[in-house]
């Protein structure tokens, strides 16, 4: 069953007036960043977007998630067109994007608050991620209180606790260092197992893309459209050791492989713009 569907997405932004770039040598006011994405989700798969900086990933994300509008095309949750965010849909940041005057209990509280759930519902809902992430006995620290990687497993555990349906992700370990970073993906990948929901996840990491998903979705350069789906035929579940084995390394190569034009038609389009 489809969970995601993009139909012929394609997303235009236009500068303030007065403002201009160069493209292909000619100034212009209008930036193309998406050009015609046909991609289907399936339920519960684990997904991840992989491409040069300015593809359009976290773009193609906000669509999805109803936080911008496509220029043309429609994005579908399910067999719904998105219009608006849909409380069935969670996003990560990769910011930690957590209320500084809550602590981390009231921070994962405060998602079930606004649908209504009652306060000993959510209460316990709460204190059960906390203990999934690890973060038994730090619920009433305030985020200030928490290291970096503590700050992301409270935004994901809030993201969680309200059993969403989508997940969409926006390279949210990028910050985090290599360890932190690790360990994340290790318990993501363990609650999903349990859970399900259906992960759409941008990084820039050729490693974290593979270990991670179902499939790998390469982008093409801005305007970036599907250029290759890579199936990630490791099996399940996974942790780290997987990474040491020839398989991995054969896809690995294989995502490099689809993505290093792409990379280098990125960069020589930012030096002509910068210049």
């Amino acid at each position: 069953m489809d969970r995601i569907r993009l139909e012929d997405v394609r997303k235009t932004f236009t500068l303030k007036a007065g403002q201009t770039v160069s493209l292909g040598g000619v100034p212009t006011n209008r930036i193309p960043v998406l050009s015609g994405v046909d991609l289907t989700i399936r339920k519960g798969e684990f997904v991840t977007l992989a491409g040069p900086s300015g593809s359009g990933k976290s773009v193609l994300l906000d669509i999805i998630g109803g936080l911008t509008e496509a220029s043309s095309g429609t994005a579908y949750v399910g067999a719904t067109p998105v219009t608006r965010p849909d409380p069935s849909t969670a996003y990560v940041f990769q910011q930690y994007a957590l209320f500084p005057w809550r602590t981390a209990q009231q921070n994962i509280e405060f998602a079930l608050e606004v649908r209504g759930v009652p306060k000993a519902e959510r209460r316990e809902r709460a204190r059960r991620y906390l203990a999934l992430f690890g973060l038994r006995g730090f619920e009433d620290r305030y985020p200030a209180q928490l290291s970096g990687g503590m700050q992301q497993r409270v935004a994901i555990a809030r993201a969680l606790s309200t059993d969403p349906e989508v997940l969409l992700m926006d390279e949210p370990f990028a910050a985090l260092d290599a360890q932190t970073r690790d360990i994340l993906q290790g318990e993501l990948l363990r609650i999903w197992d349990e859970i399900k929901t259906t992960i759409v996840f941008v990084t820039h990491s050729i490693d974290e893309a593979v270990y991670l998903a179902d499939r790998v979705v390469v982008m093409t350069a801005r305007p970036g459209t599907v250029k290759e789906i890579i199936e990630i035929d490791l099996p399940r579940p996974r942790d780290l050791e997987i990474r040491n084995t020839a398989a991995f390394a054969r896809l690995r190569g294989r995502v490099w492989e689809v993505l290093r034009d792409e990379v280098t038609k990125a960069q020589r389009d930012w030096q002509i713009a910068a210049h």
